[in-house]
């Protein structure tokens, strides 16, 4: 308690000690202020007393302006009234002279007037006339205008009319445009195709029929021979030679079978079906071709022709479908399948028949789609095995048949084709293209002629194996020492069996004066 009462006390008597700072400085700014009045008040007094004496000088110095003012104003007044009276004399002077000048000028304007109000009065009644007439004019061109008008609302009439119909004419040319339509696909399309469809052929000859083990060599050459007389003189062995030959042959074979039946004009299912169809079809497309420009005609035809076959084709596929449980594949699969069986099915095991069947049912698919297109182009594309046998280096099987680094081999093989005129194995035939002329287009030539040489275009030159060639000939050399080995290995076994028998008659013969029989070994 007395701690606190001490600190109150400290704090009290701080305080107490700011409050006497503040009343001294109170102070001592009050007796500053005080003596700052005194010696304010005592400039004031004084500057009272000189501003006093200054207005008593002022005063004196007014009235004495103000005497010299007056002096100065009565001189100027009577200087002013001098030059009033002077310049009023003067206007008076110039009004007379400008009155004079103004009535003259009155006057010319008068007569200048009074000519003109004739000449406007002449101009007034020329312009009434003209009016008039324009009046007339205006009531004529009025009657023009309004039969202009009934005019004008009929060829409106005429031009909407015009134009509903010209717009049903556009659509229907549109329509007949759709319809007509050729596909536009480039060559360079069905070069790629092509170019694939044989490399797919390449490869299921090479997957199925390159190797052949564990077989009877000798019952598979009979049956190939007896079904294709070109495997007569291919050796079946496993040799390099026969490998080759076999996986040829069986190119051709595939590419001879999609060309029998795919690779034809209007080639479909129903013309497969009914060869009739597909020869009179043939004819119409011949006969439209030498009849029209440029082909168009037989082209728009064939495409829509091929429509309408695919869109039947389908329709019976879907019949089929629906009536069989298991998958029917087309006709010309199925044909193509078949002919390839017919012929290379002993080359073929049995785990490997369906692997093969799957295989070419998608050559064969690409074959027909690529087809397809091509029949309904603005391509005319045909699929010929024929060849020219001066180009051969266009067509030679660089697999089979690569040229030969000898410069004498060719001069050789010349003259064994002009002395013996061997055959020329298609392993895929010549693919060419020209295009059908739009009807914008110049002429080129005369109904139905042929195409110029600069319209041509190859897809594909074609892949063969001339009778000629190094793999062929040593083929054939190989099957003739084959058999005459063969022959000569008979006769032995003629000979022996023959010679056999001889020696067993005799032994026989010797036997029948013995009482106990001897073993043949004896």
């Amino acid at each position: 308690m007395i701690d606190e009462i001490r600190r109150r006390l400290d704090q009290v008597e701080e305080e107490s000690r700011e409050k006497d700072n503040k009343l001294n400085r109170r102070e001592n700014t009050i007796s500053t202020l005080t003596s700052i009045d005194r010696k304010a008040r005592a400039n004031v007094e004084q500057e009272v007393a000189r501003i006093k004496k200054e207005k008593q000088e002022l005063k004196q110095e007014k009235a004495k302006q103000e005497r010299r003012v007056k002096a100065v104003t009565a001189e100027e007044r009577h200087n002013l009234n001098r030059e009033f009276e002077k310049r009023t004399r003067q206007h008076e002077e110039s009004h007379k002279t400008r009155m004079q000048e103004l009535e003259d000028e009155f006057a010319q304007k008068r007569d200048k007037n009074e000519r003109r109000a004739t000449a406007l009065e002449a101009e007034k009644e020329r312009l009434s006339t003209v009016v008039k007439e324009l009046k007339k004019t205006i009531e004529v061109q009025a009657d023009e205008l309004e039969k202009i008008k009934e005019q004008y609302d009929v060829l409106n009439r005429a031009k909407d009319s015009f134009k509903k119909d010209k717009l049903a004419r556009e659509r229907e040319l549109e329509i007949l445009k759709k319809e007509f339509a050729l596909n536009a696909e480039p060559p360079a399309y069905f070069m790629q195709r092509f170019a694939k469809i044989y490399s797919e052929i390449e490869g299921i000859s090479l997957k199925y029929f390159h190797d052949i083990e564990g077989k009877d060599l000798e019952e598979i050459h009979k049956e190939l021979a007896a079904a294709d007389p070109c495997f007569r003189s291919v050796p079946i062995d496993d040799s390099d030679d026969s490998r080759d030959l076999r996986t040829a042959h069986s190119q051709r074979i595939i590419s001879n079978a999609l060309c029998e039946d795919i690779w034809k004009p209007l080639r479909s299912e129903l013309t497969l079906l009914y060869p009739e169809l597909n020869s009179f079809l043939g004819k119409i497309s011949d006969e439209l071709d030498k009849s029209s420009y440029g082909g168009r005609t037989a082209g728009v035809w064939t495409a829509l022709t091929m429509r309408a076959l695919q869109s039947l084709q389908a329709n019976s596929m879907i019949s089929q479908v629906s009536e069989s449980p298991h998958p029917v594949g087309s006709a010309q699969a199925e044909s193509v399948i078949a002919k390839v069986f017919s012929v290379l099915s002993p080359l073929v095991g049995s785990p490997q028949t369906e692997s093969l069947r799957m295989d070419l049912l998608t050559l064969v698919n690409l074959a027909v789609d690529v087809w397809n297109n091509a029949q309904a182009g603005g391509l005319k594309i045909t699929v010929s095995p024929s060849l020219d046998r001066a180009r051969r280096e266009e067509w030679r099987s660089q697999q089979f048949d690569p040229p030969s680094l000898s410069s004498g081999s060719d001069k050789t093989d010349l003259e064994l084709v002009s002395r013996t005129h061997p055959r020329v194995f298609t392993l895929f035939p010549r693919v060419v293209a020209w295009g059908i002329a739009d009807p914008g287009s110049h002429d080129r030539g005369l109904p139905g002629s042929w195409p110029l040489e600069s319209d041509l275009t190859y897809i594909h030159p074609g892949v063969r194996l001339p009778e000629w060639s190094s793999l062929v000939v040593r083929g054939k050399n190989e099957q003739e020492e084959r058999k005459e080995y063969l022959i000569k290995a008979l006769e032995n076994a003629k000979k022996e069996l023959h010679s056999t028998r001889r020696g067993h008659g005799r032994r026989e013969s010797r036997g029948s004066s013995i009482s106990l029989p001897l073993s043949p070994s004896e």
